[in-house]
């Protein structure tokens, strides 16, 4: 299919009814700063107590790569926020509270979003769209807004490193929050269960700040009550580019078997494949996966979590995988065709086009695991595959969020 074709199946998007959702756990404000030349050849931003955050900055620009480093010294964090105080702008953060707004501007009817401690100006933006909180802390005490520092690069700034895409990504410092931000009370767990009976969709994140296997054990028993007499229900867990081991292997050993459905980039896949041992080597900084590698890896995990779905969204095209007794192929074709007219139009770029490397991956896709029964869908024994090239939206003004605004998005409209 060339890209006119494509672009047929993107203008004839069928409506879909989206699902009542719930969202969680990771809400904060983002302070959104730009990166200029001008901010990295400034002297402020060369003091010694920047050297860190400057050196993994400048690590994320050469690879492209949405990268968060979790800064574990709050003295050193307060020093941050105080230095960039002046700097950007304040936006809604985090992934849960992300896709708790984009979800709500969709016209979803009933979006509830769990967080724990949230702040004054976070919840005034939160229901000023709409949105319905559940705040594991009970509305006991006062506290102030968390700010994460989210810096948008352009591409151009600095030389990319060999086999690396050039294009527009951030960088995120933020403060090390406690395992409770993502884990509900004992005491508030029987009222949990009996407030959620009318959502058919869950879209958990936060998981990074989990260590210990009890505390994975904690929220995985929090995934498995949301399913409990309700069969509508599905849960879907976001992945971070954590490369702890420790985090990684607890996310597989307790999340995974419980979750119904994963999102994640190409980077994140990497890294489960490896900590899975389905790649015999460590990854590499720059580790760059063809298409067809991606989509076997996307399967490979599949097949030994047993998730009923997988979205693998990389900057040309998007993967769905689906055991075949949940697949409704046609409604996830249309549904990440849906998602990612939404990301386009969220990145507010100046031009928009359908990526010919985004057709060329499907193509490749097509030698190894084709014929596709319709165009973008494949399928075997035992998985279906659902695949599409992105729309490239040019000069956008927008990276931060747009991971989860894509997931979100695809995840409430599947019919899976």
């Amino acid at each position: 299919m060339d890209d006119r074709a494509w672009q047929k199946l993107y203008d004839n998007i069928s409506t879909l009814p989206l699902n009542p959702t719930i969202v969680g756990f990771n809400v904060n404000l983002d302070r959104i700063i730009t990166v200029t030349p001008a901010l990295l050849g400034s002297a402020f931003f060369n003091l010694p107590v920047l050297s860190e955050l400057r050196s993994r900055l400048l690590h994320s620009m050469q690879t492209c790569t949405a990268e968060e480093w979790f800064v574990t010294d709050p003295q050193l964090y307060q020093q941050f926020t105080r230095i960039f105080a002046d700097s950007g702008h304040l936006v809604i953060g985090g992934q849960a509270g992300i896709a708790a707004v984009h979800l709500a501007s969709m016209g979803i009817s009933d979006v509830l979003c769990i967080t724990h401690s949230v702040g004054p100006d976070t919840k005034k933006i939160l229901e000023n769209v709409g949105v319905h909180l559940l705040d594991l802390n009970g509305g006991r005490g006062h506290f102030s807004d968390t700010i994460h520092l989210v810096f948008e690069y352009a591409p151009g700034l600095v030389p990319v490193a060999d086999g690396v895409t050039s294009r527009n990504n951030r960088f995120i410092a933020s403060p090390a929050h406690t395992p409770e931000s993502v884990l509900i009370p004992g005491d508030k767990m029987d009222a949990f269960s009996a407030g959620i009976s009318q959502y058919a969709r869950a879209f958990l994140s936060g998981y990074q700040y989990l260590q210990t296997d009890e505390e994975f054990d904690r929220a995985a028993e929090q995934c498995l009550l949301m399913k409990k007499n309700n069969d509508r229900m599905r849960v879907h867990v976001e992945c971070v580019s954590v490369t702890d081991n420790k985090i990684i292997n607890g996310f597989i050993q307790h999340i995974l078997p419980v979750a119904d459905s994963i999102g994640l980039n190409e980077h994140e896949l990497v890294l489960l494949l490896h900590s899975l041992n389905l790649q015999n080597e460590e990854p590499g900084i720059f580790e760059i996966l063809s298409p067809v590698q991606l989509v076997k890896g996307a399967l490979e995990i599949c097949k030994k979590s047993r998730l009923k779905r997988l979205h693998l969204h990389t900057f040309r095209y998007y993967v769905q995988v689906l055991r075949n007794e949940y697949a409704n192929p046609e409604a996830s074709l249309n549904a990440l065709l849906f998602a990612s007219r939404a990301v386009a139009q969220a990145a507010q770029g100046t031009h928009r086009e359908i990526s010919p490397a985004g057709i060329s991956a499907i193509e490749e896709v097509d030698k190894i695991f084709g014929p596709q029964i319709s165009p973008g869908i494949f399928r075997n024994n035992t998985h279906t595959i659902v695949m599409i090239p992105t729309i490239i939206a040019k000069d956008i003004t927008k990276s931060s969020g747009l991971g989860d605004i894509l997931s979100s998005s695809a995840f409430v409209s599947d019919q899976f």
